[in-house]
């Protein structure tokens, strides 16, 4: 029942979002400005008026830029895959040669040729159009269907740049940012998680939230790069530049923060068990309490007054724990797990002072 709750919630965040419901509302629009307009073009037959939606509905993406680039990708492939099936339409008409084999060539060459990475979308369609023009194109009084095909997927593609630029043009730069807090906070929870394993590791779960963790790290990297990409051609993209620039910088410390938390938690969970049991437990206890003050900091907003006063916090249970460390003769490999913990720990402090300066700017 957890399960099922938690679906609903991730649906409700995905699909229910003001973005979302934006988009729906502009696709939609798009598709109906797109079929009311292809009767008016000349030399466009107005049986093939249903492509205009679907043109629409191709290259309708939450950013402008993606919605552009993939528009061209998409009228490219259309283009070559609507004159490899004319050309096969002639080979079969000039050598009166059963169907079916120019049906296997196009289909062959339709393949072969989407797999150039350059088409990126129109790949998915180069194939398709090719085989639609063979055998639509074919039958008797369909002589204008190639044309009257390319012209209205062109007319949905068009509306739907044009509707997209115009009303009003998204950018994700918030929801990024929300996502990026997300992130924070799970990452000083699993820190929290961490220290409280200290003393009874339980590997097994550290692993599930570790993983939890790396998967939510990638969606928040994806969830970036889309509100980077929303600026690009983007009227309104210039005016939040200092959002993206702070959405990048907190991005990289998250990767920091995360990449150092997998390390300790490699260290915890017992990859490398001698680490945890050469400390007595005045270390264990001051590497916990280390990791705590730790996660306290990962969680504070960059904004925050506190933000100096717990990144010495920080520093100093991360001396304490040093200070608690054997300082007898080992040998170099001993006295490198040793130290490891307090360069992972050294490493998350670090990631919460990269944009310091910034924010006190």
């Amino acid at each position: 029942m957890t399960r099922v709750r938690e679906n609903l919630r991730d649906w409700r965040q995905t699909s229910l979002n003001r973005h979302r419901v934006l988009l729906a509302a502009k696709t939609a629009a798009a598709a109906a400005i797109a079929w009311l307009l292809v009767p008016l073009l000349p030399f466009v037959s107005n049986e093939y008026s249903y492509y205009a939606p679907f043109g629409v509905l191709v290259v309708m993406y939450p950013t402008v830029a993606a919605t552009a680039r993939t528009g061209g990708q998409t009228l490219l492939g259309l283009a070559l895959g609507i004159g490899l099936g004319v050309a096969a339409l002639g080979a079969t008409e000039f050598f009166d040669i059963p169907p079916v084999i120019p049906l296997a060539a196009v289909v062959g060459v339709g393949v072969l040729l989407g797999g150039i990475r350059h088409l990126g979308a129109g790949r998915d369609i180069l194939a398709v159009a090719a085989v639609f023009v063979l055998l639509l194109a074919g039958q008797a009084g369909s002589g204008d269907y190639p044309l009257s095909y390319l012209v209205t997927m062109g007319v949905g593609v068009v509306v739907g740049l044009v509707v997209n630029l115009v009303v009003v043009p998204p950018l994700y730069f918030e929801w990024a940012s929300g996502k990026l807090t997300d992130l924070r906070e799970a990452a000083a929870a699993f820190l929290d998680t961490l220290a409280d394993h200290v003393r009874e590791p339980d590997a097994a779960q550290v692993d599930a939230a570790l993983s939890h963790l790396d998967a939510m790290t990638e969606e928040v990297r994806r969830e970036v790069a889309e509100a980077e990409d929303s600026a690009r051609a983007n009227p309104r993209g210039r005016r939040h530049l200092a959002e993206q620039q702070q959405n990048a910088r907190r991005l990289r410390s998250m990767d920091l923060t995360v990449a150092a938390t997998r390390d300790l938690a490699e260290v915890i969970s017992g990859r490398h068990p001698a680490t945890l049991r050469e400390m007595d437990d005045e270390a264990q206890r001051l590497f916990a309490d280390a990791i705590r003050a730790c996660a306290t900091l990962t969680k504070t907003p960059i904004d925050d007054d506190g933000l100096d006063d717990r990144v010495r916090a920080a520093k100093d249970a991360l001396e304490r724990y040093l200070g608690a460390l054997p300082s007898t003769t080992v040998s170099t490999s001993t006295m490198a797990q040793r130290i490891e913990p307090a360069i992972f720990l050294r490493r998350l402090v670090d990631a919460s002072t990269l944009f310091m300066d910034d924010t006190r700017a």
